[in-house]
């Protein structure tokens, strides 16, 4: 399963190679093409090390001490134990809709982000659910693949954000949501092909039943989901990176192009899969 994990991110990688190969080649010929090629793979190395802090710098995250939100770190800790990795950092995105997402290379290295939004939502066992679900996905590998795909990506549809700025600016036409402009509209789809190939939504399951059984509070992490989908269905996010949705546990995004990238399976059919695993754990309350 990991290489087949791999295999479509290598897929997701060639595509967006492509693009710039064929530039090259256009405007330079040979010369143009080694020299994107260079390019690709100069930029793909910069992702693979430092995507994590770009995603943390899209929200603006900051990592905080044990000090600071010690309850947060005794669950971090005990969960990381029972899953036998590392204790990844802890970081807080000060983002009013409420979520969570892991970056990182890999179980030695990680972070784990909360948004504000979460912890005012969500209660301590609910917390304690969503953080497992993370920490599942750092064991199963999920993480670096997500960073490395979504930062890809979401770097293609920047450069829409930044061309849509420059429209704004100088058009007398104001647009109240900055996740819906002309050229975005056109590299969304692209996107969402990108990220389709390149993340399995069954990760998603995969990461619920694991996140489950490591905190072994399936109804926990179940009315968690339930939680955020309905709060984020009242208060979307607004200003982050569309390419970034798959990283977080429940799509921070609605819209229409919101649901071109959305690479989750639908929450209440998680929640459901989480009762059922309650059950069979011979947990009913």
């Amino acid at each position: 399963m990991g290489a087949f994990k791999w295999l479509r991110v290598l897929i997701t990688v060639l595509i967006v190679a492509i693009v710039p190969a064929i530039l090259g080649y256009l405007l330079w010929e040979r010369r143009g093409l080694t020299a994107a090629i260079l390019v690709v793979l100069i930029a793909y190395w910069l992702v693979y090390w430092y995507g994590d802090r770009v995603l943390m710098r899209w929200y603006r995250a900051r990592l905080v001490g044990e000090g600071d939100y010690p309850y947060l770190y005794a669950v971090l800790k005990k969960l990381a134990s029972s899953a036998g990795i590392p204790v990844p950092r802890l970081a807080l995105a000060p983002v009013g809709t409420p979520n969570v997402f892991s970056a990182g290379k890999g179980p030695g290295s990680s972070t784990i982000v909360l948004t504000y939004g979460l912890l005012r939502v969500l209660d301590p066992e609910e917390i304690e659910g969503a953080i497992a679900h993370e920490i599942a996905h750092i064991l199963n590998n999920d993480t670096p693949l997500q960073t490395l795909v979504s930062v890809l990506t979401g770097s293609l549809l920047g450069v829409a954000y930044y061309i849509d700025r420059l429209i704004r600016s100088t058009s007398r036409t104001r647009r109240s949501n900055p996740n819906d402009g002309p050229i975005l509209r056109l590299f969304t789809p692209l996107a969402g092909i990108l990220l389709r190939v390149g993340l399995s939504p069954s990760r998603e399951y995969a990461a619920d039943e694991h996140g489950a059984r490591i905190s072994g509070k399936p109804l926990a992490l179940a009315s968690a989901l339930l939680k955020l989908e309905k709060a984020i269905s009242f208060r979307p996010m607004r200003g982050g990176n569309l390419a970034t949705s798959p990283v977080f546990i429940v799509n921070p995004f609605r819209g229409e192009l919101a649901d071109m990238v959305s690479t989750h399976p639908p929450t209440k059919d998680r929640a459901e899969r989480l009762l059922k695993l309650a059950e069979e754990m011979g947990i009913y309350t």
